[in-house]
């Protein structure tokens, strides 16, 4: 095809992100598809995604040129914050939680190449924030612990030097169950004012998945433009466990202690500066406003 000779695809990628495997994922692409000219750019150090960035976009042609990147869920958020809004991208995922990937549908790199060369891009809600983009879930209180104590923890150098690291998150989850410290919030959102006591945990989210494949909420969907916002408020740890069982049962809608809205703007105010998880990073917050923003990604056919 005449237009694909014309193309070339950018690829950004993390090597560093899940099991490592960008490269061989890369030579994979560029073998099965020789007759597409394909460039690659590889993040050498922490945050360098915005210095291949800005190389990327010195050459890159909107009218022709395609975008993929190759990465886990924050580098996803990283490479977003700094991609400008109207030109579209591709994604495979190459992390440990992916969990933009398997609400959107990504099943193969095969896949996500023929969406990116003979597929047109749709119109996809992102959220905005003051530090850039979340392309999965802001989330305080328990789920934000759990990531807190296990990357500060000594605890996490001894499980990986048994094998056995991704049991962290078990470790400091039944842990945080025990913990009775409790968040309380102000929540502006439709016109409306909500103050939120006894929070076990807040998730802002527009996407379906977080925590590596749990669900948020069952009819969440990033090609809608709006925000679920689900929380819980439990002063025992009864609530807290059912509020988890809830959410792993996926007894989302009969649940008596997951609560649910939807909106397309929020403003947030906590009483004291707290650690939120943002794709899988940490972040001190104490106020910000949430905002969808409308990005453009080359989707198949469902």
């Amino acid at each position: 095809m005449k237009t694909i000779r014309e193309m070339i695809v950018y690829i950004l990628a993390n090597p560093q992100a899940g099991n490592g495997q960008a490269f061989a994922i890369i030579k994979d692409i560029r073998k099965t598809y020789p007759q597409v000219r394909i460039e690659s750019y590889m993040t050498r150090k922490k945050n360098d995604e915005y210095t291949q960035i800005e190389a990327i976009l010195s050459v890159f042609r909107k009218n022709c040129d395609r975008f993929l990147i190759l990465g886990g869920d924050g580098t996803l958020s990283k490479v977003l914050s700094a991609w400008p809004k109207d030109i579209a991208f591709a994604y495979y995922p190459t992390g440990s939680g992916n969990d933009f990937a398997r609400a959107i549908g990504i099943s193969s790199w095969q896949q996500v190449m023929n969406n990116l060369l003979e597929t047109q891009f749709v119109p996809v809600c992102l959220l905005t924030i003051s530090s850039g983009v979340v392309v999965n879930s802001l989330d305080i209180g328990y789920p934000a612990r759990i990531i807190a104590h296990s990357e500060n923890s000594a605890i996490k150098r001894w499980f990986n030097q048994l094998k056995i690291g991704k049991l962290i998150y078990i470790f400091f989850g039944v842990l945080g169950l025990l913990n009775s410290s409790q968040l309380s919030a102000l929540v502006e959102a439709n016109d409306q004012v909500m103050e939120l006591e006894h929070l076990f945990f807040l998730s802002i989210a527009n996407n379906t998945y977080f925590g590596g494949g749990i669900m948020i909420w069952p009819e969440a969907r990033i090609t809608q433009f709006q925000m679920d916002l689900v929380y819980v408020s439990a002063t025992s740890i009864s609530q807290r466990i059912r509020a988890l069982l809830d959410l792993i049962l996926k007894r989302h809608k009969s649940s008596s202690v997951l609560h649910h809205m939807t909106a397309e703007r929020v403003h947030l105010r906590l009483p004291h500066k707290t650690v939120a998880q943002v794709d899988g990073e940490l972040q001190v917050i104490d106020e910000l406003t949430i905002t969808c923003q409308t990005r453009y990604y080359y989707l198949g056919e469902e």
